[in-house]
């Protein structure tokens, strides 16, 4: 298991799209953009861990990997990762200060928690696409092809996984939990998986054949579709 800490690099012009604003804020939105912009680069504890697994057997409808409980299971899922020969798992979180202060906004002032919500959200999906862009880089570098990222959640891969996926990385150590629901805690953080391809590939979810279909686009909210401009793990961004 590994560790990633790097301060997060995040800008004013990254949140917007989180908060759907089509337009240039007033001067009062901006101030508060820039407040919970400043405060949660203070109050967060970026921090991610990531494993790699060695793919013990494929189906066309299942995944298991050696040494690790969870199965990547669905159609869809099994073929994202069929060319891949080793598959890493990773975990991020902001921490649970994050977790306080939105609780702390929420019934006081819904409008500074929307605000701080989408500054925290966008925190974490730069952050998460930090330790992406590195994990790409070192299988890049031993002669594979990344994938791109997949969580349980997207897709038919059921969020019902994500007990044995924080199991796998041990997460606690980094503060990570499921609710009895399958949902994280804290709040911001992010589990998904990334596949080692023993053939070139674009990083979508498109099927490698042309024969077959592509597979069902994960995206379900603002916060994994291509519009927000941020979530590496959306189909739509990448197109090289």
């Amino acid at each position: 298991m590994n560790f990633f800490k790097v301060p997060l690099t995040l800008t004013f012009q990254e949140v917007l799209p989180f908060l759907k604003m089509n337009k240039e804020p007033s001067p009062q939105e901006k101030k508060l953009i820039e407040h919970y912009l400043m405060e949660i680069k203070q109050k967060a504890q970026p921090i991610g861990v990531w494993k790699t697994f060695p793919v013990k057997y494929w189906s066309p409808e299942k995944i298991s990997l050696e040494g690790s409980p969870l199965l990547l299971e669905g159609k869809n899922t099994a073929q994202h990762f069929q060319t891949c020969e080793q598959i890493t798992l990773l975990a991020t979180t902001l921490g649970a200060e994050i977790d306080c202060l939105l609780a702390h906004l929420s019934p006081r002032n819904p409008a500074h928690a929307l605000i701080a919500d989408g500054v925290a959200s966008t925190a974490i999906e730069s952050f998460t696409e930090q330790l992406d862009c590195y994990l790409s880089t070192q299988i890049r570098r031993k002669g594979y092809f990344p994938t791109a990222r997949f969580s349980p959640g997207y897709g038919d891969w059921a969020l019902n996984w994500q007990k044995e996926f924080l199991i796998s990385l041990d997460s606690k150590k980094i503060g990570i939990a499921t609710t009895p629901y399958f949902l994280l805690q804290p709040c911001k953080s992010v589990t998904a998986a990334l596949g080692w391809s023993n053939i070139p590939l674009e990083r979508s979810y498109t099927a490698p054949s042309s024969t077959k279909k592509p597979a069902k686009k994960p995206c379900c909210s603002a916060h994994t579709c291509h519009y927000c401009q941020l979530a590496s793990s959306c189909p739509d961004r990448f197109k090289y």
